[in-house]
């Protein structure tokens, strides 16, 4: 990134030469990412605490090195599932692993994942006709509660649960409207046309600053360019190249978490940056 100030400092960057499937941060800013080798079908996960830096472990893999991915992140652990079949989306089975002590806590292969919390997972058995609920403690696995084929109350439960959690952290790019007569857009409308653009302009607007990322095409191919400004003088702060020479569009390839900026280059690196506004203005 080329910097013209310094509210936006490099912070953190993750590259290991695979394409980043996933990326999913904890409430307790924990960063974990999900990679695969395209070649091997391989699967790596690592981990940085956000607050400190630390690399909380790096290319992790189990016993099973493809087919498994991420369910979800609770209490400083990381719920990860099996696939039923290899070729095939539908998960079955899941444990349960510890970020602190970097070990399995535990480990269900006939269940498959549905929600859970800081305390709890809630998972199913497949049957012929319907599926069968049960509860399980997130650290030890110990059953606390079945609930039969009860769907409607299990559902009710998960739908309490997912509206606890809270996303207020975070700010993600929305398609910019050209037609706008703000005269705070008038610096993305003077960047983009220096370009022979295509497709949309997405765009974050906050705490005085604009994050901005659009294709410029040349002979079918696209180059995605990222920027920068303030929206109160229109100062280019910043600015970089997300992807360079794509057959395509280039989508999910930045947002803001707390005072976090991060970027996704070429599929294969997270790139992170701390970004100091007056006090107050990030929310």
């Amino acid at each position: 990134m080329i910097f013209r100030t310094a509210p936006v400092k490099k912070y953190l960057k993750h590259q290991h030469q695979k394409q980043i499937w996933r990326i999913l941060i904890s409430e307790t800013d924990k960063l974990l990412i999900e990679e695969r080798n395209m070649e091997t079908k391989e699967v790596f996960f690592s981990c940085y605490d956000l607050t400190t830096k630390e690399n909380i472990f790096s290319e992790l893999q189990f016993e099973q090195k493809s087919w498994i991915g991420i369910e979800a992140m609770e209490n400083d652990c990381i719920i990860f599932h099996f696939y039923r079949k290899p070729d095939m989306p539908q998960h079955k089975g899941f444990f349960v692993f510890s970020m602190k002590e970097k070990k399995i806590l535990w480990q269900n292969d006939t269940y498959a994942y549905f929600f859970s919390d800081e305390k709890r997972i809630v998972a199913f058995l497949q049957q012929f006709e319907g599926k069968l609920f049960t509860q399980f403690d997130l650290l030890t696995g110990e059953v606390t509660e079945n609930y039969g084929d009860d769907f409607a109350h299990v559902n009710f439960l998960k739908q309490e649960t997912d509206a606890k959690k809270s996303y207020g952290s975070y700010a993600f790019p929305e398609v910019f409207n050209p037609l706008d007569d703000d005269p705070v857009f008038d610096t993305v409308r003077t960047v983009v046309s220096k370009y022979n653009i295509s497709g949309q302009v997405e765009l974050i607007e906050k705490a005085g600053l604009l994050y901005f990322s659009f294709h410029e095409k040349r002979d079918d191919i696209y180059t995605q360019h990222f920027y920068i400004c303030t929206s109160r003088n229109g100062s280019v702060l910043c600015s970089d190249i997300l992807n360079k020479s794509i057959p395509k569009y280039a989508v999910d390839s930045f947002f803001l978490y707390k005072s976090f900026l991060l970027l996704m280059k070429e599929k294969q690196s997270l790139e992170i940056y701390s970004v100091h506004v007056p006090s107050g203005k990030m929310a």
